[in-house]
C-alpha cells in the first residue's frame, strides 16, 4: 500500500524537531533525515509512521540548502515563491530566482548549530556582515541572562528593582522544590516577588498552568498587575484567577504548575482539617508542581495557624497528625528566640552567659555555633569586657554572624521567606538606586458635624443601660460578649444614622434584610447576636426610629458634605472611606447632585467588582484637578491606593487590625516623587462620643496613624475585647484612658516579636544579593548597550541584519516589524502570536515606569526571545571566512582562525543528584532552577580566541587582536562559494583546510586558561560556592540533629549534596564553540571590479 509520500520530501510531524526529508519509504513507514549543516546533512533520522506526518510547504524568506546532484556542492538561499511543484530560490550574488525541485533541498532543523566549525571547515561560511549583525546580539544575550542569573523574568517585568524583592524571586526560582511561603509585612511587594516567579514560570514553559487564588475583591488588581508590569498576556496560556469565595472550582485547577494563594492566612485562621475550605485548598495546593503562599502572618501567630500554612507546603513533614508535637517544637522556638535576642554586642559583658544559655538548647552536633561562639569569646576577656586591642565593630560583626547562623538554621520551616519592614526600609542606604521607599503615615485632622447627633447619643444611652442591667443583674462576667457588640454598634456611627440603626435592628429583631443594608459581615453578626437582648434595648431602637425619618437622612447627609468639604478641597486626589453598610453609596450620591462637575467615583458591593475597580482607574487617570474615590469596605483589604493625596474617614473601624489594613493601601512603595510625602488624614469624629474617643485611643494608644502595626495584629486582637469592656464599663471616657494600657500590652508584645523574628526572618549578612542587585542596576544604567546589539541584528539603516523593520514612534519608544523582508525562516516563530503590541516598547526601564504597560526589550520579552531563538538556531554568522588587506603587511598571506566561545558551568551531574529531592516533580524546572544556582556562582560569558594556522599556541599580540577583531566591513573581502577556492589552495585543498581548522580549534581549547582569565573565574567561583556550601553542611547537619525542633533535615542534607555536586565542576565549566572565523591577512592587492 503507498504512503503517499516519496523520497526527498519535507515533512514533519509531533514532537519532530524541526522540518525533516524523506529519506527512506517502506510501506507504509518513513524514514525521516534532518538536516544540521553542509557537514553533518543526516545529523538524526527518526522512523515514523506515514499517517503520522504532514507535508510541509516552505514559505518564502525560509532558508534552505540546495545539494547539487551533479556535483555534490551545497549552497545556501532562500526561497521566495513556489510554483508548480517546485520552488524558486535566491541564492547569494544571483540576480534571479533559481527553480529547484523540493528533493534537493534541505532545511536546517529546528535546534542550535551544533559546531560551527564543522561548518566553516567544509566551506559553508557566510558573509562577515552576517557576523557583525549575529555576534554582539549574542554577547549581549549571553550578558542578560549573566546578570540575571539566567531568570529574564527579572530583567523583562516592568517594576522597580528592590534587593529583598529580586532575592526572594531568585531563592524561589533557585530552588529545585519551588514551594515556599512569602510573608513579608504589609506593603513590601509579596506580588511583585509572586509576579516574578509568575511570569518565569511561564517563561520556561508558556504552555504551564498558573492560578491564583486570591479575595475576590483583589482579583482585578491581579489582573492589572499581571497585564501591565508582568505582560502575562503574551503567553498562550492565561493565567486563571480565581476567589476565595469559590472554594467548589479549585478542583478544576488540579495538577496546575504553579498556584499562588494570595492573603493565605484567611483560608487558615481558625480552621483545621476537617474544615471543607481547608481540604478542598490543601487538595489544590498538594497537587500543584510548585506553590506559593502570601501571607502577613505574624510570627508570633498560634501554632496552629503556621501548622495549617506549613502543612499546605509539606504534607509529608507537616502532619496535623502530629499537632502535639509541632506544638512542642514551636513553643521550644520561642525560648530559643528568647536566648537568641540577647546576643547583642552592645551588651558585650551579658555574650558569656548568653552564649553558653544558647547553647544549652542547641544539639552538640552543632558545631559550627561552637565555632562561631569561639570567634566571639575570643574578643573578651574573663570577665566579658573588650580586650584592648579589640574593634567594637569586628565583635558587632562576629556576634551577627553567628546570630545569622543560628537563624538560618532554627527557623520552623527553610522555605519560608520574611522581610521586616524595618529591615527593608533601610536597605542599601548608600544607593538611591535601589532605596524601597513607603508613604508613611501622618495624625489625622478631627471635623466634626456641629449639629445634633441622635445615634450617637442613643449608643451612649444603650451602653449607660447595659452596664448598669448588668451591675444589677450580677452579670458583669458577660461584659466581654456585651463589649465587642458596642463595638460592633460604634463602627456605625458618623456620617447618617441608617446603618447604625439596621445594626440595632439585627441585635433587637434578627432583621436579615437590615444587616445586610448595614453591611454586617459574619463576625460582626456573631458579636451582636451573642450576648441576650435585654429589656431597654427595644425600647431605644423603637424611639430612635420615630425620631429618624427619611427627612432626616437627608439633612444627615447635607451636614456630613458641609464638614467634609475643608478637606475635599484639598485634593487631587482624594480617597473616603466610609467603612461597611450603605453610607459609601449615599454618599456618593449626594456630592455628585450637588457637584455634578467634580469625578466622585464609588468602589462599593453596590457596584460590584468590575465597576468598582474601574472607578480606581478612572480615579488613578483622572486629568482633572480633583477626583474623589468613595468606598466602603471593599477597598480596604489588598488595593493599591498609594496615589492618594488626601484620606478622610467618615467611619473608623471598631478594630485596629482592620484599620490597618485600610491605611496600608495607600502607606505602601512610594511609585513616584510626588508620593514620598504621607498623604494627609482627617477623620469625622463626635469628640465628646465613643468616636472621639476611639480616635484618640487609636492615635494615643495604638499609634497606628504614627507606624505599621501589621505585626501586632495578633495582640491586637487578644486584648480588644477588654479594651471595650472599658468602654462598656465607663463610656467614651474608659476608651481615652485606656491608651497607657494599650501602650503596655503592645510593647510587650512589640518584644516578643522582635525575638521570634530574629529567629525567622530571612538573616542576609553576604554582601552577594545585594550585589546581584547592583549588577541589574549597572545592565539597566547602560540600557543603550542593549539597544545597539539589537539594532545591528535587526538591520538599523539598511546594515546586514535580518532585515526587521524598526521605527520609534516617540523618545524612548521603539517599534520592530517583521516584513516579508525579514531575513528569518517563518518555522522559526508564530508570526499570529507574535503581535504589534509586543514588537512595541522600550529599552529604557524609567521610561517604562513612567507609562505602564510599556514593555521591556529584554531576553523574556516575546520578540527579543524570538531573536535569540534565531541567533541560536540559524547558522548565519556562525561561520565566517575572507581576507583583509594590511598596507604594512609584506610577504605571504597569514591566516589566522578565530573561535567565539561560550563558557558556562555545568549542571549535568547535580541535575540527576536534585531529581531525588522531595517534591522535585518535572526535570525541565529541576534543570532550570540548578541552572540559576549556577549562574549565580559563575555567571556565563563570552570569550574570542585567535590563532595563527599551523601554530601550537594562542595569539597574545594585543595590537594584532584588535586588528583582527575589528569587524568585517566593506574592504574586506568574504570568501564566498566563487572565491573559496583561493583559500583552500593556501592549505592545499578542502583536506589540509580542515585538518588546519581543526588543529587550530584544539590549541585555541587548550589556550584558554593561558591567553584568557577563565581560570581565575572558575576558581573564584569554586571559592565562593566552598563557602557557602561549608556553612549549609553545618547548618544541615544542626537541623538534622535538632529533631526537638525541626523536621526537614533529610531534605536540607540532599539540597547540600546536590549543591556540593554542582561546585564541585565549576573548575571544568561547559566551554561551547559559537562561532568560527578565518582571516587572511594579506598585502594590498589589485581587486577585480565587481569583487
Amino acid at each position: 500500500m503507498s504512503s503517499g509520500f516519496t523520497v526527498g520530501r519535507l515533512v514533519t510531524f509531533t514532537g519532530a524537531p524541526g522540518i525533516g526529508r524523506v529519506g527512506a519509504v517502506d510501506g507504509g513507514t518513513l524514514r525521516v533525515d534532518f538536516f544540521e549543516s553542509v557537514a553533518e546533512p543526516e545529523i538524526e533520522s527518526h522512523t515514523v509512521p506515514a499517517t503520522a506526518c504532514q507535508q510541509v510547504r516552505l514559505k518564502p524568506q525560509t532558508r534552505v540548502f540546495r545539494h547539487n546532484p551533479s556535483t555534490g556542492e551545497w549552497l545556501a538561499g532562500r526561497i521566495t515563491n513556489h510554483v508548480g511543484g517546485q520552488y524558486f530560490v535566491q541564492f547569494p550574488n544571483v540576480e534571479y530566482h533559481f527553480p529547484v525541485p523540493e528533493w534537493e533541498l534541505r532545511v536546517r532543523w529546528d535546534k542550535p548549530v551544533r559546531d560551527p566549525l564543522q561548518v566553516l571547515a567544509s566551506g559553508g561560511n557566510e558573509s562577515g556582515f552576517l557576523y557583525n549583525a549575529r555576534i554582539p546580539m549574542l554577547r549581549n544575550l549571553v550578558a542578560q541572562r549573566a546578570v540575571s542569573a539566567n531568570t529574564p523574568a527579572l530583567l523583562a517585568t516592568a517594576a522597580e528593582i528592590y534587593p529583598h524583592q529580586v532575592r526572594a524571586a531568585l531563592t524561589v526560582l533557585s530552588d529545585p522544590v519551588q514551594r515556599y511561603l512569602l510573608a513579608d509585612e504589609v506593603g513590601l511587594g509579596k506580588t511583585i516577588q509572586a509576579g516574578y516567579v509568575i511570569l518565569q514560570t511561564l517563561i520556561d514553559n508558556p504552555q504551564a498552568r498558573v492560578v491564583i487564588v486570591a479575595p475576590d475583591s483583589l482579583r482585578r488588581q491581579w489582573q492589572a498587575e499581571l497585564r501591565t508590569k508582568f505582560f502575562t498576556d503574551d503567553f498562550p496560556t492565561r493565567v486563571r484567577i480565581t476567589s476565595h469565595e469559590s472554594p467548589e472550582k479549585w478542583k478544576q485547577y488540579d495538577e496546575s504548575d504553579l498556584v499562588v494563594v494570595d492573603e493565605a492566612h484567611l483560608l487558615v485562621q481558625d480552621r483545621d482539617d476537617t474544615d471543607p475550605t481547608y481540604r478542598a485548598l490543601c487538595g489544590l495546593a498538594h497537587s500543584a508542581s510548585k506553590l506559593l503562599l502570601l501571607s502577613a502572618t505574624p510570627v508570633t501567630s498560634s501554632h496552629t495557624t503556621h501548622l495549617g500554612l506549613l502543612h499546605l507546603l509539606d504534607p509529608d513533614v507537616y502532619k496535623w497528625s502530629e499537632r502535639e508535637a509541632f506544638e512542642q517544637r514551636y513553643n521550644h522556638r520561642a525560648e530559643l528566640a528568647n536566648h537568641l535576642y540577647s546576643l547583642s554586642a552592645d551588651f558585650h559583658v551579658l555574650l558569656p552567659s548568653s552564649i553558653e544559655m544558647v547553647k544549652g538548647l542547641l544539639p552538640q552536633e552543632d558545631t559550627r555555633f561552637d565555632d562561631l561562639a569561639a570567634r566571639v569569646l575570643e574578643l573578651l576577656d574573663s570577665e566579658g569586657n573588650l580586650r584592648d586591642e579589640t574593634d567594637m565593630q569586628e565583635l558587632s560583626a562576629r556576634v551577627t554572624e553567628l546570630r545569622a547562623h543560628i537563624s538560618e538554621t532554627y527557623r520552623l520551616h527553610r522555605r519560608v521567606i520574611r522581610h521586616r519592614r524595618a529591615g527593608v526600609l533601610g536597605d542599601d542606604d548608600d544607593s538611591a538606586l535601589f532605596l524601597y521607599e513607603v508613604r508613611g503615615r501622618t495624625e489625622p485632622t478631627p471635623l466634626a458635624v456641629e449639629s445634633y447627633d441622635p445615634a450617637a447619643d442613643s449608643l451612649v444611652e444603650w451602653q449607660t443601660q447595659l452596664w448598669g442591667y448588668l451591675l444589677d443583674e450580677g452579670l458583669e462576667g458577660s461584659r466581654s460578649a456585651y463589649a465587642l457588640a458596642l463595638a460592633v454598634l460604634a463602627s456605625r456611627l458618623g456620617g447618617t444614622s441608617a446603618d447604625y440603626l439596621d445594626a440595632l435592628r439585627w441585635r433587637v429583631r434578627r432583621d436579615e434584610d437590615a444587616a445586610l443594608r448595614a453591611g454586617l459581615g459574619p463576625r460582626e453578626q456573631r458579636h451582636l447576636t451573642a450576648p441576650p437582648v435585654v429589656p431597654h434595648e427595644a425600647k431605644i431602637l423603637e424611639g430612635l426610629e420615630e425620631q429618624i425619618t427619611d427627612a432626616h437622612h437627608v439633612t444627615e447627609l447635607n451636614e456630613l458634605v458641609d464638614a467634609l468639604l475643608p478637606a475635599l478641597r484639598k485634593g487631587p486626589r482624594v480617597i473616603v472611606f466610609c467603612g461597611p453598610g450603605a453610607l459609601a453609596a449615599r454618599l456618593t450620591e449626594r456630592l455628585s447632585a450637588r457637584f455634578p462637575k467634580v469625578a466622585f467615583l464609588e468602589h462599593t458591593r453596590r457596584t460590584g467588582t468590575e465597576k468598582s475597580e474601574l472607578a480606581i482607574r478612572k480615579w488613578r487617570e483622572h486629568p482633572a484637578q480633583s477626583a474623589v474615590l468613595i468606598a466602603d469596605d471593599t477597598a480596604e483589604d489588598g488595593l493599591n491606593l498609594q496615589a492618594a493625596s488626601t484620606v478622610i474617614h467618615v467611619r473608623l473601624p471598631w478594630s485596629p487590625n482592620q484599620l490597618e489594613q485600610r491605611l496600608g493601601r495607600t502607606d505602601r512603595y512610594v511609585e513616584s516623587s510626588q508620593q514620598r510625602q504621607p498623604p494627609a488624614q482627617f477623620v469625622l469624629t463626635d469628640a465628646e462620643g465613643h468616636s472621639g474617643a476611639w480616635l484618640s485611643l487609636l492615635v494615643n494608644g495604638y499609634g497606628i496613624f504614627a507606624d505599621s502595626v501589621s505585626t501586632l495584629q495578633d495582640a491586637i486582637a487578644q486584648g480588644l475585647a477588654g479594651i471595650w469592656a472599658e468602654a462598656l464599663e465607663h463610656g467614651p471616657e474608659g476608651l481615652t484612658e485606656a491608651a497607657d494600657t494599650v501602650q503596655a500590652q503592645l510593647a510587650d508584645a512589640r518584644a516578643e516579636i522582635d525575638q521570634m523574628d530574629m529567629l525567622e526572618s530571612i538573616f542576609d549578612t553576604s554582601p552577594e544579593g545585594n550585589r546581584f542587585t547592583e549588577q541589574l542596576g549597572e545592565f539597566e544604567a547602560n540600557w543603550g548597550h542593549a539597544r545597539e546589539a539589537m539594532l545591528g541584528y535587526t538591520g538599523r539603516d539598511g546594515s546586514s541584519g535580518i532585515q526587521i523593520r524598526h521605527s520609534e514612534p516617540s523618545t524612548h519608544r521603539d517599534a520592530f516589524e517583521i516584513t516579508p523582508k525579514t531575513l528569518i525562516s517563518p518555522h522559526l516563530y508564530d508570526r499570529e502570536k507574535l503581535t504589534e503590541e509586543m514588537a512595541r516598547g522600550t529599552f529604557n526601564r524609567n521610561a517604562a515606569l513612567k507609562a505602564p504597560g510599556t514593555r521591556l526589550f529584554r531576553i523574556g520579552n516575546p520578540l527579543v526571545d524570538t531573536l535569540a531563538n534565531v541567533v541560536w538556531y540559524d547558522d548565519r554568522g556562525q561561520a565566517t571566512a575572507f581576507w583583509r588587506a594590511d598596507p604594512n603587511h609584506r610577504g605571504d598571506p597569514e591566516p589566522y582562525f578565530g573561535f567565539d566561545y561560550l563558557v558556562e558551568a555545568d549542571t549535568a551531574p547535580a541535575l540527576e543528584l536534585a531529581l531525588k529531592l522531595p517534591h522535585a516533580q518535572k526535570r525541565t524546572q529541576v534543570e532550570a532552577a540548578l541552572r540559576r544556582q549556577a549562574d549565580q556562582l559563575l555567571p556565563p560569558f563570552t570569550l574570542k580566541v585567535w590563532v595563527p594556522a599551523g601554530d601550537t599556541q594562542a595569539l597574545t599580540d594585543e595590537a594584532l587582536r584588535a586588528w583582527l577583531d575589528a569587524p568585517y566591513s566593506a574592504t574586506d573581502h568574504n570568501y564566498n562559494s566563487k572565491r573559496i577556492h583561493e583559500l583552500l589552495n593556501l592549505f592545499d585543498g578542502p583536506t589540509g583546510y580542515d585538518v588546519s581548522a581543526r588543529a587550530a580549534e584544539q590549541v585555541a581549547r587548550a589556550e584558554l586558561e593561558r591567553v584568557t582569565n577563565l581560570a581565575d573565574r572558575c576558581a573564584q567561583a569554586q571559592q565562593q560556592g566552598r563557602e557557602r556550601l561549608t556553612v549549609a553542611r553545618a547548618q544541615a547537619e544542626a537541623r538534622q540533629a535538632a529533631g526537638r525542633l525541626l523536621d526537614d533535615a533529610e531534605s536540607y542534607l540532599l539540597d547540600v549534596d546536590v549543591t556540593a555536586t554542582l561546585v564541585q565542576g565549576l573548575n571544568h565549566p561547559k566551554v561551547r564553540l559559537v562561532s568560527a572565523t578565518c582571516v587572511l591577512k594579506t598585502g594590498l592587492r589589485r581587486i577585480r571590479r565587481g569583487d
